[in-house]
């Protein structure tokens, strides 16, 4: 494992170097095999097993300082708490990738909290972020998952864990903030050349190469946001010290999954004024982009600033479309302008369940549609949309049959339903991971059958509508 550390060259004004304190008896219980393949991690060596786990240190990891605007105000400092970046690895592509450790102990950033993370929101992201690689949408991902004895305080006493996870980045728009509202202009500049060098090496090329990474980051960011709200993903926290400067989803907390259609979600229980609901998602990227945009304002003018920021919504606009598109197998996005509020009226109407209604959709025939109909209170409403919806389709010069496999290969059978997790974790606690595992084969793989895991494509139970999520999970 050849493992660089390329971040530690910024300097010790960007990190505090800081170790993973391994669990007390904790086990390896699950390791991403297709991950560590990319990465070329060989498991069954004894020196990477001691070094993943952190029972061997290594001396280079650090745990990254930031600041950040949280539901709405400034914190000038934050940092990893509860996270230590071991290093870089090189992947197949040729491109670097962090090895990050979740729960590895109290950092100088921990602001008094015990630095660890509890198995529950481990296997949450565990499985949260394999199921968003599996529907295309940019994230990190899970790499080795730790269980312990070692008891973690939260509300309640529960079962410690560590999470090592990877990603292409952690820098976060926080840290730009952080050296902008500190007046450290060489850090800045520091860390502006870093990520052209290691994440944007093609903007160097360009006549402005600042400029051109920022339009890049603006159409990353809207690209992820609107892959979100396609599936009907929430993040819960989208804090800007939450959105990674490479546009991938990171800091899985209180996401979720919608499954009834409902434009104002709220999936995390502490967000009591709703800044995050699901409908808000796109106007939150822009106002993160407004204040990394910011820090730049000594490098760029506000014209110039302001014409990065006009990219975002066209960008977030013209890929959602394109992803609706292809879940509803139309061609014409004019059809779809006219369909698609038509359809929400009625599936917050009907209490819909998003994922269902969409994979049900792939599968009416061209003069058959009993499999939504059956699914719905007013007949009348959904068939007059249906109508149109024939309509605007057989306008497809492709076969209704061969588009229908299309879209099931678009709108997936699986999500990470809440009880789902739930239930998984239960079991886990108790020793048990074969739940979880059973889960985790057809999140990696949600647009297969999977026939012997049908109840796990099913509506959550009456028993979990009560079941929150918050910024503790």
């Amino acid at each position: 494992m050849n493992l660089e550390h390329n971040f530690t060259g910024l300097g010790e004004a960007f990190f505090s170097k800081t170790l993973i304190k391994p669990l007390l008896e904790q086990r390896l219980v699950e390791f991403n095999q297709s991950v560590a393949a990319f990465l070329s991690i060989d498991i069954k060596s004894p020196t990477t097993k001691s070094i993943l786990s952190g029972e061997q240190a290594v001396l280079n990891s650090l745990s990254m300082v930031y600041a950040g605007h949280q539901f709405g105000g400034f914190s000038p400092q934050l940092g990893d708490g509860r996270g230590v970046l071991l290093g870089e690895l090189r992947g197949q592509d040729g491109l670097l990738y962090d090895l990050h450790m979740k729960g590895a102990g109290p950092t100088p950033y921990s602001r008094r909290a015990d630095g660890r993370a509890v198995l529950r929101s481990c296997i949450r992201e565990y499985l949260a972020s394999e199921a968003m690689q599996a529907l295309s949408i940019p994230s990190s991902r899970a790499l080795a998952l730790y269980d312990s004895r070692e008891a973690v305080y939260r509300e309640t006493p529960e079962p410690g864990a560590m999470l090592l996870r990877t990603a292409q980045g952690h820098i976060r728009f926080g840290h730009f903030e952080y050296f902008f509202y500190q007046g450290k202009q060489e850090e800045l500049d520091a860390l502006i050349q870093y990520c052209l060098e290691y994440y944007y090496p093609a903007c160097l090329e360009a006549e402005s190469p600042l400029e051109s990474m920022l339009i890049e980051v603006v159409k990353r960011t809207a690209r992820m946001i609107a892959k979100w709200q396609a599936v009907g993903f929430q993040h819960g926290v989208m804090n800007t010290d939450n959105f990674s400067f490479t546009g991938e989803t990171i800091d899985y907390g209180p996401y979720g999954f919608m499954e009834d259609y409902q434009p104002d979600w709220i999936c995390n229980h502490s967000d009591h004024e709703g800044r995050y609901a699901f409908s808000r998602q796109p106007g939150i990227g822009l106002w993160n982009l407004n204040c990394l945009m910011r820090c730049f304002s000594n490098h760029l003018t506000r014209d110039q600033l302001v014409a990065i920021l006009q990219t975002y919504e066209p960008e977030l606009q013209t890929h959602y479309d394109e992803l609706m598109l292809a879940k509803m197998g139309l061609g014409d996005v004019n059809d779809l302008h006219v369909l698609l509020p038509k359809l929400f009226t009625i599936l917050l109407a009907e209490k819909m369940d998003y994922t269902l209604f969409f994979r049900l959709l792939s599968r009416i025939g061209e003069n058959d549609f009993s499999c939504v109909l059956d699914e719905v209170i007013d007949r009348a409403r959904m068939s007059e949309w249906l109508a149109l919806y024939q309509a605007a389709r057989s306008k497809v010069v492709v076969a209704w049959a061969d588009t229908s496999d299309l879209m099931l290969q678009t709108n997936p059978k699986f999500i990470l339903r809440n009880y789902l997790a739930y239930e998984v974790t239960q079991a886990a606690e108790q020793g048990d991971y074969l739940p979880f595992r059973r889960l985790l084969n057809v999140l990696s793989h949600p647009f297969d059958e999977h026939e012997s895991s049908d109840v796990l494509a099913q509506r959550a139970p009456d028993w979990a509508q009560s079941l929150e999520v918050s910024c503790s999970s």
